[in-house]
């Protein structure tokens, strides 16, 4: 049988200004499910609730369903950069924040196979111990292209799984972010470095396959074979993750 894939989603109350009435609607980009299912996974949307009595009871019960976590990107708030200081994960997306943060925390103690992506890797970083720079808006990392049109080069770090995984000493990627990670949580390191200094891969030396990646490998699966093995590993240590549990 296929891996199962729990992907995070998207509250557009907490997302969309226009949304006056907050009952809203929740949402996916439609590349993750497909990243998902090229890679041989079965994806599964999470749907993120606002009750809190509800969650914890909810989550053990995806808990048993999933072989694998993807922590999805997007969502943030349009016009915030107005501003002179970016507003934390929490702040942005608060009830997505405590979903996926119970998310997280349930799956690692499980020791399933958890992927980040963008803001599922900032989601990562923080939830584990590691800092956010929230100080000021990241210059040159938010691109005009499309995002299967990788804009600027990472440095992959010798002697990391991201190393053995992506078999080369850089990778070109996409970018779509406005902050970033200022230090990693301990047992977790940083495996991939822009050339301007950003951490744009993290990973844990803990766990099996915790990783977290600043860019969006599923809108390049076509463009680019190391963003594919990304994706394709994941899936795959998902399926020998769901053989423990048969």
């Amino acid at each position: 049988m296929k891996p199962i894939i729990g992907i995070s989603s998207v509250w557009s109350a907490e997302t969309w200004s226009s949304d006056e009435n907050k009952v809203g609607c929740i949402y996916i980009g439609k590349q993750y499910v497909d990243a998902i299912l090229y890679s041989g996974g079965t994806p599964f949307i999470l749907p993120m609730i606002n009750e809190r009595e509800l969650l914890i009871p909810l989550i053990e019960d995806i808990m048993m369903v999933i072989d694998g976590l993807l922590l999805s990107g997007g969502g943030s708030l349009e016009g915030i950069p107005s501003q002179t200081t970016r507003p934390t994960l929490t702040e942005q997306q608060p009830k997505r924040y405590e979903f996926e943060k119970e998310l997280l925390l349930h799956a690692r103690m499980k020791g399933m196979p958890i992927l980040g992506i963008c803001r599922g890797c900032q989601m990562i970083a923080e939830v584990f111990g590691g800092k956010m720079d929230y100080s000021h808006f990241l210059q040159g990392h938010r691109q005009k292209e499309s995002g299967d049109h990788p804009t600027h080069n990472v440095r992959i770090t010798d002697n990391t799984k991201a190393k053995l995984l992506l078999q080369a000493d850089n990778m070109l990627v996409n970018s779509f972010h406005v902050q970033s990670i200022e230090s990693v949580p301990e047992g977790f390191i940083a495996s991939a470095i822009s050339d301007d200094g950003v951490i744009e891969i993290i990973e844990s030396t803990l766990d099996p396959f915790v990783v977290g990646v600043q860019f969006h490998p599923e809108e390049m699966l076509l463009s680019s074979e190391q963003a594919k093995r990304i994706i394709d590993l994941f899936v795959e240590s998902a399926r020998d993750f769901k053989k423990t549990r048969s």
